[in-house]
């Protein structure tokens, strides 16, 4: 049996979808479903049951891992307690159980923990960092920027092509900062994400990893191939709002090459352009995964 925790959000639904597909439907799933119809995330996929995050296992032993993807993953938050009982104690609690059981425990961490090469500019950042200190025996993967289906719920938080295509659906008009020729991110999409969670389950090694493509694109070229696969629009540019400005980060690529050593199949992700095709692709036909 399998833990998924995060299971309702936006990563931890695919991921769910993924196991169902690979024809896994023995998971228990932890999320208290927060936002909105996010409940919408679980419809039509299999799973043994849901529970609330206060929920402990008492049973872990009859667990094969734990995938722990619930997480506060706002970057605006400021409320450290907040961040810290939800972020860090849960993972604490969760690591230390499988630990104590030997259990696999594979972690979500964030590329946020490496700030501009300073280390966190947000609490939310903060707390991945705090977490990965902590653990001992896991597998740590470094999320770069995901996209993909399911983070209709996100707001604020949801990846800049989603965003971008409503604005485009709205008004035709995309909104992009000043000077995002300057901004660069390595986007990768959800489904990757989930497969490689699903690689480490079956070939498990300790380790901390990013999960990224390897190649990071300017906004600005990502702009582009927003407008290109939309098939209309126009760029409007604006200043960047006060509250993200402190906290940017200016270019994120991730580091594959122990990914690759861990005998994950990098050459298969998704690039940004082929990504945004299928994803918009799904959102016209408004699928869940």
């Amino acid at each position: 049996m399998i833990a998924l925790t995060g299971a309702g959000g936006f990563i931890g639904s695919v991921i769910l979808g993924y196991l169902n597909k690979q024809g896994i439907t023995d998971v228990y799933l932890f999320d208290d479903l927060s936002s909105g119809d996010q409940y919408r995330n679980l419809v039509g996929k299999q799973y043994l049951g849901l529970h609330s995050t206060k929920e402990i296992v008492t049973n872990i032993n009859d667990f094969d891992a734990v995938i722990h993807f619930g997480a506060n993953s706002s970057t605006l938050v400021r409320d450290w307690q907040s961040i810290y009982d939800t972020n860090v104690l849960s993972t604490r609690r969760w690591h230390d159980l499988c630990r104590e059981n030997n259990i696999k425990f594979i972690f979500a961490s964030s590329a946020a923990v490496y700030g501009n090469g300073t280390g966190p500019l947000n609490h939310y950042a903060f707390s991945k960092l705090t977490s990965e200190q902590e653990l001992t025996n896991a597998v740590i993967l470094r999320l770069f920027n995901v996209y993909g289906p399911n983070e209709y719920h996100k707001g604020r938080m949801a990846s800049t092509p989603y965003q971008w295509y409503n604005q485009l659906a709205e008004t035709s008009e995309l909104k992009i900062f000043e000077n995002s020729i300057e901004y660069k991110r390595d986007f990768i999409y959800v489904e990757d994400v989930a497969r490689t969670v699903y690689h480490f389950l079956n070939n498990y090694k300790e380790g901390m990893y990013d999960i990224g493509t390897g190649h990071s694109e300017s906004f600005e070229t990502v702009a582009d191939a927003v407008i290109k696969h939309y098939g209309r629009g126009r760029k409007t540019y604006i200043p960047m709002p006060a509250d993200l400005k402190a906290q940017y980060q200016k270019d994120t690529c991730a580091s594959v090459d122990y990914l690759e050593q861990a005998g994950v199949d990098i050459k298969g992700f998704v690039n940004i352009n082929d990504g945004i095709k299928e994803y918009f692709n799904y959102l016209r036909f408004s699928q869940i995964y």
